[in-house]
């Protein structure tokens, strides 16, 4: 995560601050590091993320982005066998984002149950149910967003049993 805020030093300006969570094996969430930095960019990110391998953070099983232009790259350059997955929340601002604007509550209702499922058959079931609902506008774009969700299973899989 990376919070642009106004920091005071002699003057006041906006500085950005890198956090690194983790979730560990029991399934507690752990600030890694965090340090303040310039404008956020993938290549910053590397540097922390080989920083933390370096001090014997050596298996990560899931990078979580925002989609950050090529920070999965400067992720998979660090740790090569994790999975890399976009953070649920930017991926449903983004597919709600081409959604007309009085279809977008019904649409994160229904997003809601595919990145919850607690099961591959359950979530097939949400993402084949979706493409029949709603709006004739809403089901193409959807369908154009689609494949974003389902490139998602296996991590989200993964992701569930860390979650409490």
């Amino acid at each position: 995560m990376a919070y642009n805020i106004k920091l005071r030093l002699e003057t006041v300006e906006k500085e950005v601050i890198y956090v690194v969570l983790g979730v560990n094996e029991e399934g507690y969430r752990e600030i890694l590091d965090f340090f303040v930095g310039e404008q956020e960019s993938a290549y910053v990110w590397q540097e922390i993320l080989q920083n933390l391998y370096q001090r014997g953070v050596k298996e990560v099983l899931l990078g979580v982005f925002d989609g950050l232009l090529g920070l999965e790259e400067s992720f998979k350059a660090v740790y090569p066998k994790a999975d890399v997955q976009r953070c649920v929340v930017h991926k449903v601002r983004n597919t709600l984002s081409g959604v007309r604007k009085k279809d977008q509550f019904e649409m994160a209702e229904d997003l809601k149950l595919i990145y919850r499922s607690p099961n591959k058959k359950l979530h097939w079931r949400c993402l084949n149910s979706l493409s029949r609902n709603g709006s004739a506008s809403t089901r193409e774009k959807w369908n154009l967003g689609r494949m974003s969700w389902m490139s998602s299973l296996h991590v989200w899989m993964i992701q569930a049993v860390f979650e409490v």
